[in-house]
């Protein structure tokens, strides 16, 4: 009998311990992936304020000898001027150099020579000379003032202003003339094209809040540029922190509220060879913020989604243990003949229980998430105390991530059993027409919230019966509607309507005018994960699942799903499916 008991199976404690292993690996990997997550984006912080700040850098090393450059070829043309007029005394003289020569005209606007009262001699082109109207003088202008009372041969740039007759935005860099003796005879000046400036820092610059600002030596605004437009010229900046770094270094970068229009920047600064002037370019930390914000969140999702998967790991995993620990107690218990017949009954039911899994993981996954959502929307009702503000924005929060992570499972679900082959579907006949006008009655909240008009063309027109799984097709039109509304423009619009189609098919359009796809982007759309937009400053909600859980079901439902698309103006996502035989044989007949 003692062998006998001997031989009687006792549970080992090995699967329980084995489970318990696995989740305190869980827990370590969910601590490793988000301390990793957090550290990854203090690092990646740190280096995009430091390489906005070389950027900048650079860009204002540009800014400055792109300005000199200019002044110097304007400087070195009225330099040749004054030559010729010096040493023939002879306006004809000059108007015969100016038309064999004349200056760039994308450069400069024109060329004036004044004479000691500030009266001009000469207004050209080099091409065109203008008329001068009678009485009019610069004497009372800065810089006429200036050459007048300095006795040195240097340049002066006056504040932009725009011309009274062309309305060009010109900075003007003035020389003053002397005769033999040194006696003050009259300035020329040439004016720069303020666009000949601006346009380079356009090109360049490194947010939608950036500055470019060209200030002189005695701290008054030649010419700036900013998201507001061309402001301050002419305004003294004493307080600005740029006197204080110029005395110790001709380039450099001090952080400052802008005295102009006080939006926080970074300035660089380099002031400029030969020239009296200092060439600023401000950073805004908000355009930083703002770009730091989409990396985080994507870096956030990232662990989030490494998380969700690590978990569905554990519990099947789980689910291998208990099938191990029943394997091993019908290898002990069983030593009989029919253990063969035991053995493949098990097997089966292990199978059964793999097949089974995706429906008890939806039960385990959305019962708490529905849970979580509908308690936090029973904080939100009125009750005795009411929540603060804050506390109804954390609520808000919660909803949010809970209804996100809710999609993203049921998308993963979706896109599981259909791989699978899992996913049944109830194809029979479908009024279109029904369909579309709810779905847009369902995503109009969406549209008004994002400020999107949505237009339906299609419930409107001619009734379309398809033959499809009514379900999915809502399914699948809600998330093209939803896609065309969060990467849309602001005060965009959603359209939906009917598109030539083969024969026997309907193909539903829904057309936006949004921010549009890559080319590049376009082969890998419909890939798990992937984005309907690269751009990292105007993607909005979504996990990238969406788009792939569309195709394997319109491709289920005997259909095909593409697009065309324009980057800056917009995409047409569409959906051909079977039309009813009853739908085929009234277009054939021609009846309504």
């Amino acid at each position: 009998m003692a062998s006998d008991e001997s031989k009687e199976f006792r549970p080992t404690t090995a699967p329980v311990l084995g489970f318990r292993m696995l989740m305190a690996g869980l827990l370590v990997l969910l601590a490793v992936v988000w301390g990793a997550t957090y550290q990854i984006t203090i690092s990646e912080e740190q280096a995009a304020h430091q390489n906005n700040a070389v950027r900048a850098a650079r860009l204002t090393d540009l800014f400055a000898d792109h300005t000199a450059a200019t002044f110097r070829y304007a400087d070195d043309y009225i330099k040749a001027l004054r030559r010729i007029y010096l040493r023939s005394h002879s306006m004809a003289e000059v108007r015969r150099y100016m038309a064999e020569l004349p200056p760039s005209s994308d450069i400069l606007s024109h060329i004036t020579m004044m004479n000691a009262d500030g009266v001009p001699v000469l207004i050209s082109t080099g091409k065109r000379e203008r008329k001068i109207k009678p009485g009019i003088h610069a004497r009372d202008r800065t810089y006429f003032k200036f050459q007048k009372a300095n006795k040195l041969d240097t340049a002066y740039i006056s504040a932009a202003r725009r011309g009274r007759n062309t309305g060009i935005l010109t900075v003007r860099l003035v020389r003053r003339i002397t005769d033999e003796s040194g006696k003050f005879i009259g300035v020329v000046f040439a004016a720069v094209r303020g666009n000949q400036l601006l346009n380079f820092f356009e090109t360049m610059r490194t947010g939608p809040n950036s500055s470019a600002t060209l200030v002189g030596l005695d701290m008054r605004i030649r010419i700036r540029k900013s998201h507001k437009g061309i402001a301050g010229v002419g305004k003294k900046i004493d307080g600005s922190k740029l006197w204080t770094s110029l005395l110790k270094k001709p380039k450099g970068s001090y952080e400052q509220t802008s005295i102009v229009d006080h939006v926080p920047r970074l300035w660089t600064y380099s002031k400029l060879q030969d020239y009296p002037a200092v060439a600023v370019i401000g950073t805004a930390f908000t355009d930083t913020s703002a770009r730091l914000a989409e990396t985080r969140r994507v870096h956030y999702l990232v662990a989030a989604l490494i998380s969700v998967i690590a978990i569905v790991m554990v519990f099947l995993a789980r689910r291998a243990i208990v099938n191990v620990r029943l394997a091993a107690e019908l290898e002990a218990q069983i030593r009989t003949a029919d253990e063969l017949r035991v053995a493949k009954e098990e097997a089966e039911e292990a199978s059964k229980a793999k097949s089974q899994f995706l429906s008890s993981m939806s039960h385990d996954l959305r019962t708490p998430l529905n849970a979580i959502l509908g308690f936090a929307q029973m904080l939100k009702m009125p009750r005795g105390t009411e929540l603060s503000e804050r506390q109804l924005e954390h609520v808000d929060c919660i909803m949010d991530g809970g209804n996100h992570l809710l999609e993203l499972v049921n998308n993963v679900l979706d896109l599981a059993r259909i791989e699978a082959g899992q996913l049944e579907l109830e194809i029979k006949e479908v009024d279109a027409n029904e369909v579309v006008a709810n779905c847009v009655t369902l995503a109009e909240p969406l549209g008004e919230h994002a400020g999107i008009g949505i237009n339906d063309k299609f419930s409107a027109g001619p009734p379309v019966r398809l033959n499809v799984d009514e379900t999915r097709l809502r399914q699948i039109l809600l998330n093209l509607i939803s896609n065309a509304v969060n990467f849309n423009s602001e005060n965009g619009s959603v359209t939906i309507e009917a598109l030539s189609a083969t024969d026997g098919f309907c193909r539903i359009g829904i057309r936006d005018t949004g921010i549009g796809i890559a080319e590049e982007d376009q082969a890998m759309i419909f890939q798990m994960f992937q984005r309907a937009s690269a751009n990292a400053s105007l993607a909005r909600e979504g996990t990238g699942i969406g788009l792939a859980v569309s195709k394997l079901l319109v491709e289920r439902m005997g259909g095909e799903i593409g697009f065309e698309s324009e980057l800056d103006v917009g995409s047409q996502f569409w959906i051909e499916l079977p039309l009813t035989e009853n739908a085929n044989r009234a277009a054939d007949t021609g009846e309504a």
